[in-house]
Formats: C-alpha cells, structure tokens, sequence
C-alpha cells in the first residue's frame, strides 16, 4: 500500500510540476527572448573556429548566454577583439543553454551555433579552441577539474549551484547586473585568447545544418493557422502517430547518441513523426535528422508532409523543460478530435535518460495518458508492485503505460503497434 499511495503522489506531483513550473518558465523565456520560429543553425565541433576568441555557455538557463551574445554584438567589442589578436569574438551554446538560446536566435558572425550535449563537452575543451567556459546550473560534469591545468581555457561558473574542483571563479548570475557581469566575462575571454594565440588546436571539420525554433506556434503558423492539416494527415494515414524523443544522454546502453538517432531513423521510416527535446535534441539535430534533407529517411507519407510543408521529419521542439510547451499541443489535438489524451496514437521515448528531470518527465507523460519508452533500464525492476503498477496497472487509472526496452528496433515495433491500436479505435485508416 505505501508503494502504490508513494507511487500515485509521483504521478501527481509530475502533472503539478510540469504545469505550475515548466510551461510557466518556457513561457516567461518566450517574454524575455521571443517564441520559437524555423530557421536554420549549425552544429558539432566543427563550428568552433580557433581564430575567433570563443565563449561557450553550457547548463540549462539562457539568461548569461543572451546577455554575451548582445554585448558580443556590439561593434566595439569586435574591435576589442581584433585588437587582442583574433579575428572577433562568438558566442556558442552547449546543452540546454545552447537550445534555449538557438530556438529563439538566429544564427550569425556572433551566435555560431551549438556543439552538442553534456557528453561533447570533454572533446569540446580538448580541441584547445575554447577561451571561457560559463557554466549555470546544471550538467558540467565534474571530470572538468583535470582539463584545468591541460588545456587553455578559462573555466567560470555563472550559478552558485556549480562548485566544481578546481574551479574557484564565479560570476554568478544577477538579473540588474547581468550585462556588467556579461563585459566582465568577455574580457576574461579576451585576456585568455592572448595567453592561447599561437598555441596548436585541434578542431573537427565537420559542421552539421539543422532547421530549429519549432513550437506551438510556430507550427500552427507552418499549418496555415490550423491544426486541420496535420489532424487531416493524421486521419489519412500519411502521418501514423505523433512520438515525442524527450531524453538526457548516457553511455548506459550505448555509445553517445546512438539509441537516440537508431530509434528516431526507426519512427521516421514508419511514418510517425518525432519532435525531440533535451539532450535527445542534440543527438538528432548532430546527427542530421533535423535537416530537410532527413526527409529522404522517412516513410513516403511522412515524406511527402515534409516536402509539402517544408520541414523535416524530425522537428527540434526545445529542450526537457518544453514537456509542458508538447503537453498543451497535444491536449489542443486531443481537443480538436474530441477525445481524451489517452486516445491519440502518441507516444514519448526516453531512449538515453539519465537525470532527475528525465524522470520527471517520464513520470509526467504516464500520469498524462501516454505510452512511455525508458532506455536504460531504471532501477526499478526489483520493486514488483511498482513495475506492475506502471507498466500494466496504470492503464486502467491514467491511460499511461511504461514500455522497458533497450533494444530500438524493437521499442519502435512496439510503440507502433500502440499507435495503431490507438488509429483502429478512433476508426482512423490502418
């Protein structure tokens, strides 16, 4: 009994944290910032440029990495730059940080692009490329105390939450200071440019192009203002389903990425739509399913939304806290075809979690109603109450149902199949 009531408070304190914190914070990032739109950016490595003076932020927050790119803008700190030696000064996003600057910030000679997840972060530095790290809040991993004293950048954290070894400066966040700390933190870039200029770097060629900024309503603005196109598609056949990849990434069942990108290559081929979020978000924008050309690896019916509308089959949606934004699209599409949540032929997969706000979500998407993908395996299997509760129980109460598999081909099979049940009883073409 205390597991089932422990279980069932989860599931509850889930659905009030995604919409009493997270679609309130992306939301209020919309006011600061402006909503997500299309367009295009550029990823991986290969976007760092040794010549520039070049300031990464990386965590989960935007509000320092903003401020660096508006000072950065400036044509007096350009000049400031050419005159320490290098040809200017950029700015680069890493994790979260960097999706939530991307989504709502074109690319140019300033903002370049992102690298990728927390996992890139240790070849990141190891290219000797990189002048100031800025870390907020969250996922700088604390092996970062022995790239110190290897390689010539200046590691700072931006949060009182980051205290990592060997790392002792802070220029943490204030609000009404923010654009101070920000001329604060490019001159430590610069100063470690002059230190760094002349020294060997060692920087991957490859840049990848992906299409970003997708949101609510953006997409209502893709679909002429309505969501009949898609629903219509839906209905037709030409899109089966509708999958959310909301996932960290880990080397717990694979190489960085993999699982992801294998499981997103296997719904796109079946004609179901993905739109990722979080770390996933990276392995797929990297791994070049967010590129129109993706379109070429889906199913024809997919394929010929994409080549209509212009966009690929994979739609980068943000980062993990943008659950809240996908759970008010998809309670817009349940509305529209007069059904609950539990009806749609949907699904989420978490294909490489990690970390707490990985199980958050998840926890989210089964009190919601949604079948849930979990790659690795969680350490939930000894506790046999609970396993039944979420992966058999559950459907009776919310909707929600836990699938456990580390195997994408096979995880894929089986959200397929749920998103046909779901088609055959809604009376939709199967």
């Amino acid at each position: 009994m205390v597991t089932m009531s422990l279980s069932k408070t989860a599931l509850r304190l889930a659905l009030s944290c995604i919409y009493g914190s997270q679609i309130t914070l992306e939301y209020g990032q919309d006011i600061l910032f402006g909503t997500p739109q299309p367009h295009s950016m550029n990823f991986d490595i290969g976007i760092v440029d040794p010549d520039y003076a070049n300031v990464v932020v990386d965590g989960h927050e935007p509000f320092v990495g903003m401020a660096l790119i508006s000072r950065c803008r400036k044509p007096e700190v350009q000049a400031e730059a050419r005159k320490a030696g290098a040809k200017g000064i950029r700015v680069i996003g890493s994790i979260e940080t960097g999706q939530e600057i991307l989504q709502r910030t074109n690319l140019d000679d300033v903002f370049v692009g992102m690298t990728g997840n927390w996992i890139t972060i240790e070849p990141l530095i190891a290219t000797g490329a990189v002048d100031l790290f800025a870390m907020d809040m969250n996922c700088s991993p604390p092996s970062l105390e022995e790239y110190v004293n290897k390689y010539p950048t200046t590691f700072v954290s931006v949060s009182p939450l980051v205290n990592i070894p060997g790392i002792d400066r802070h220029v943490d966040y204030n609000p009404e200071n923010v654009a101070d700390q920000a001329v604060q933190l490019t001159n430590l870039a610069l100063g470690n440019f002059k230190s760094r200029k002349g020294r060997e770097s060692h920087v991957p060629k490859k840049v990848q192009k992906a299409v970003v900024g997708f949101s609510i309503e953006s997409i209502l603005s893709a679909l002429g203002g309505s969501l009949d196109p898609l629903l219509d598609a839906i209905k037709d056949g030409k899109i089966k389903g509708v999958v959310g990849l909301v996932s960290c990434t880990t080397l717990g069942n694979g190489p960085q990425d993999l699982a992801s990108i294998e499981i997103a290559k296997e719904l796109i081929r079946r004609d179901i739509l993905v739109l990722s979020m979080g770390c996933g978000n990276a392995a797929v924008q990297v791994g070049g399913l967010c590129s129109i050309e993706a379109k070429d690896l889906a199913g024809s019916g997919l394929r010929s939304i994409c080549e209509a509308l212009g966009v690929p089959p994979v739609l980068s949606f943000g980062t993990c806290t943008d659950t809240g934004r996908l759970a008010v699209l998809v309670a817009e599409i349940a509305e529209a075809l007069g059904v609950d949540v539990p009806a749609l032929p949907i699904a989420v997969t978490a294909p490489q979690y990690m970390e707490q706000k990985a199980t958050i979500d998840a926890v989210f998407a089964l009190a919601f109603g949604v079948l849930t993908h979990v790659s690795p395996k969680p350490p939930i299997t000894g506790g046999i109450k609970l396993v039944k509760l979420l992966s058999e129980d559950l459907e009776s109460i919310t909707g929600g149902k836990l699938l456990l598999e580390d195997d994408m081909e096979k995880a894929a099979d089986a959200i397929e199949t749920h998103i046909m049940k779901k088609r055959k009883s809604l009376g939709l073409k199967t």
